[in-house]
């Protein structure tokens, strides 16, 4: 069973960018289908560190796309 996972990113200087959405386009136009999503995670980013502990930021999220087959 093949999986890919897909998602948003979001960066204040970059900004919005999306990953595996080519990567479940081109399963689809060889004939895959999908049989489930199922939750990702929270992408984040390392903000800073001090003696209170680490610092992140919400940078987006993904989601995994399950495909049909063996």
């Amino acid at each position: 069973m093949a999986t890919i996972e897909v998602g948003i990113r979001i960066d204040t200087t970059e900004g919005i960018s999306f990953f595996g959405i080519e990567a479940v386009n081109k399963q689809l136009a060889a004939g895959l289908r999908i049989r489930e999503l199922r939750p990702g995670g929270a992408v984040v980013t390392k903000t800073g560190e001090s003696d209170e502990g680490e610092r992140f930021a919400l940078g987006g999220c993904q989601i995994v796309v399950v495909f049909e087959g063996d």
